[in-house]
């Protein structure tokens, strides 16, 4: 276990102390403040011989940040098994002995570059390669995730399902659902869109691959790589990946192209000049399309008092 260095302030916990180096002394406690919903912190730990490391933790509180925290270990924890060389190592997760309220996980912290955005080649390797190694290594065999996710604050049950229309169907019917509970929006025109989307949208575009013998495997997907969390590191130069909402998922619902941020069609391209195109591949720009409807649901869930994000 780890100890605190003489004079530093802060309270440091022994639940997360265990986890830090042996014999070292944790010599800098920092705030970092990268998230609105956990804190977050970097711990400075010299070890005897005078070798310093560095470690990052997420904390949250209450039966939410319960969630929180279990979701981004499985999710962190999970892709890790598969690209290594590509996300921060996790080290531990667990509760607080002095506040059961608190809840944590902790892994390597990683120096990044936040001023400059990877290129349409780096920034889709990581994510073709977790595809590609991951591919078919479903520990169930179906599509899910063994535990809820967030997507902001907001909570996504998961659940197995042996087929992706199914799954994904029900997760959007859910999260179309809860987006007009939450702006209390209750129309005819809203029942109908919902209504179409699944009765016809989702068959149309899901329905090939579970028909006239073709099928699909699950992959592991990050599910929301955007700029902010796909940076280079310092040390190196090599892109890294975090904050990762894991599902064993069609590949191609991996999340790489939303419309609120600069990615465009040369990320997509990048994208496919590693992966192949799943048939029909006349429905690929569809798929997308269909695709990122979810991620903007989440977002106008997550806003609700903002007009355009619906209207998106």
């Amino acid at each position: 276990m780890a100890q605190p260095a003489h004079g530093l302030n802060g309270n440091l916990d022994d639940a997360l102390l265990s986890h830090l180096s042996k014999g070292g002394k944790v010599v800098r406690v920092h705030q970092l403040r990268l998230s609105d919903w956990c804190d977050t912190t970097r711990y400075n730990v010299e070890l005897p011989d005078g070798t310093l490391e560095s470690f990052f933790e997420k904390r949250a509180f209450g039966e939410d940040g319960a969630d929180l925290i279990q979701a981004h270990w499985h999710s962190e924890s999970s892709i890790f098994k598969f690209i290594p060389e590509f996300v921060p190592r996790p080290i531990a997760s667990g509760t607080y002995r002095s506040n059961p309220d608190a809840h944590y996980i902790l892994m390597e912290f990683e120096d990044m570059d936040n001023d400059t955005v990877p290129g349409p080649e780096e920034y889709m390797a990581a994510s073709a390669a977790l595809q590609l190694r991951s591919l078919g290594q479903s520990p169930t065999g179906k599509f899910g995730f063994p535990v809820a996710t967030l997507f902001g604050h907001l909570k996504h049950p998961n659940g197995w399902q042996s087929s992706w229309q199914v799954w994904w169907t029900n997760h959007m019917r859910f999260i179309l659902e809860r987006e007009e509970e939450i702006r209390e929006q209750h129309t005819e025109q809203n029942a109908r869109l919902v209504d179409d989307c699944m009765s016809k949208v989702l068959p149309r575009y899901l329905g090939p691959w579970e028909s006239g013998g073709r099928s699909i495997q699950p992959a592991l997907c990050h599910t929301v790589l955007w700029p902010g969390n796909v940076k280079f590191k310092t040390v190196g130069g090599s892109v890294i990946v975090f904050d990762a909402n894991s599902l064993w998922a069609h590949g191609e619902a991996r999340n790489h192209s939303k419309p609120d941020i600069s990615v465009g069609r040369r990320f997509v391209n990048a994208y496919l000049r590693r992966m192949p195109i799943s048939e029909p591949r006349e429905d690929f720009d569809s798929r997308v399309i269909m695709y990122m409807i979810r991620h903007e649901v989440c977002r106008a869930s997550i806003y609700p008092d903002d007009p355009l994000l619906r209207d998106v």
